[in-house]
């Protein structure tokens, strides 16, 4: 039986609700942190409001509510039990955590990393473990583990600005091992929208099937040609940034979704918000936050004439379809 594994157990995906499928709630510290203190999410009671927000306008959608699926990775400064506290507070609302890796950047000076010392084998045993056993306490900061009872339900990988360095493919090559292992779908990171396409086709040629497989961030490049490139591949693409005007205008997002709806791709896209700052979300004071897709771009949608079957698809069944598990439990 399908199942999707949130950070309180398994369930059936049809219970998802609403999914923002790239998010932030809890942060700790690491090196994003480091390099820009926005990123600082330590805030059990904050993220129990925002997460709120987005509970309360994903009601509006489904009766389940909905659900976020934080995506910060392995020694990026997850704190798995505050982002239990989370879930267990807020009503109507599920939380996916992640395994996985970020882009080589934010783990600073990775010469001595373990990324570098372990191999590939053992990194990838680490990955499973997240999702089989339970998320470590420590974040793998090292050197003692401590096993959470929460389990990972979606492995990340990232990606520098137009290049796949050393460290960030064999952090790859580790996650498509466990994605194979477990049958947990792997959400990316791109890096200002590069390397999708190239993320995409090293990770089908280490063997993971390209449906278990979601391309992130891809709409920082809004060249339509190039993202139908990538979903050809059989992959998904997952569409977040919203209102980050100094970026784009979301009404280059809107024009992305109606082509991919007029191409052909409709089952096969995501949304996100990456509200991963605290000048991102509306508990810090921002106008925008984690509920910004049912909040806003559904009612934009419905608004500019999309089919509501394709908006249903967008805010829900699509990713029921993505985060379900493609082995039993």
């Amino acid at each position: 039986m399908a199942f999707a594994r949130t950070i309180l157990g398994d369930v059936d995906p049809s219970t998802l609700g609403v999914v923002n499928s790239h998010d932030h709630l809890i942060r700790v510290g690491a090196g994003e942190v480091y390099l820009d203190k926005d990123h600082q999410l330590d805030s059990v009671e904050k993220a129990e409001t925002e997460a709120g927000y987005f509970a309360k306008a994903s009601l509006k959608w489904s009766k389940q509510g909905g659900t976020v699926v934080d995506m910060c990775p392995i020694n990026c400064g997850r704190d798995i039990e505050k982002l239990a506290e989370v879930a267990r507070s807020v009503e109507n609302l599920q939380i996916i955590g992640a395994t996985g890796f970020h882009r080589e950047h934010v783990y600073l000076e990775t010469q001595s990393h373990w990324i570098n010392r372990y191999s590939v084998d053992q990194i990838a045993d680490l990955v499973i473990a997240d999702i089989r056993e339970g998320i470590d306490r420590n974040d793998y900061t090292g050197p003692l583990v401590d096993r959470s009872p929460y389990k990972a339900g979606v492995i990340k990988i990232g990606t520098a600005y137009g290049e796949i360095t050393p460290f960030e493919h064999k952090c790859m090559e580790a996650a498509a091992k466990a994605a194979i292992e477990t049958g947990a779908p792997i959400n990316t990171h791109t890096t200002y929208g590069t390397c999708g396409l190239e993320q995409a086709q090293t990770l089908i040629g280490l063997g993971v099937p390209a449906d278990q497989i979601a391309i992130g961030h891809i709409q920082r490049n809004a060249d339509v040609y190039y993202l139908e490139e990538i979903l050809d591949l059989g992959v998904y693409l997952e569409i977040d940034g919203t209102n980050r005007i100094k970026y784009q205008p979301d009404s280059n997002r809107m024009m992305e979704l109606k082509a991919f709806k007029k191409d052909g791709y409709e089952d096969r896209i995501l949304l996100g918000t990456d509200s991963g700052k605290r000048s991102y979300q509306k508990v810090y004071g921002s106008v925008s936050g984690v509920d910004y897709n049912p909040a806003v771009d559904g009612p934009r949608m419905i608004a500019e004439g999309f089919d509501p079957d394709y908006v249903d698809k967008l805010l829900i069944r699509n990713a029921h379809n993505f985060f379900s598990f493609r082995k039993e439990a």
